[in-house]
């Protein structure tokens, strides 16, 4: 193996450009960069056509992998590598995390930690 490869990559002050001009370090925030990375990126590849992402975004677990339509190519893997962030749950990099996998990116996870999360009660 040879390392990692960077093949794009987004910041929350992009977000200006888009119209958002305050909060940029929050949760939504994070989330629309995961959005803005994603497209991006499939763009790139040249999935940005038959990978669409989540039709309404309603905080519901999304996998492209798992909602795709026999497609002849599978859509873009992407793994999420924190490096030192803390992943309390709740953090932003789950936000990016989110944001990414609704924008049609494949990354593997659970909603486990996302903010709201609450284990269901057997009684």
């Amino acid at each position: 193996m040879t390392g990692d490869k960077v093949l794009s990559s987004a910041e929350s002050l992009e977000l200006k450009n888009f119209g958002l001009t305050a909060g940029l370090t929050n949760y939504s925030a994070a989330y629309c960069t995961g959005l803005l990375i994603a497209r991006r990126l499939l763009k790139q590849v040249g999935l940005a056509d038959s990978y669409k992402g989540a039709e309404e975004i309603d905080g519901e677990y999304y996998n492209s992998y798992e909602n795709m339509s026999n497609e002849e190519k599978r859509p873009f893997k992407a793994c999420l590598d924190v490096g030192l962030q803390r992943t309390t749950t709740g953090a932003r990099i789950f936000g990016a995390m989110k944001g990414a996998c609704d924008g049609g990116m494949n990354v593997p996870h659970s909603n486990k930690r996302f903010p709201g999360y609450t284990r269901a009660r057997i009684e």
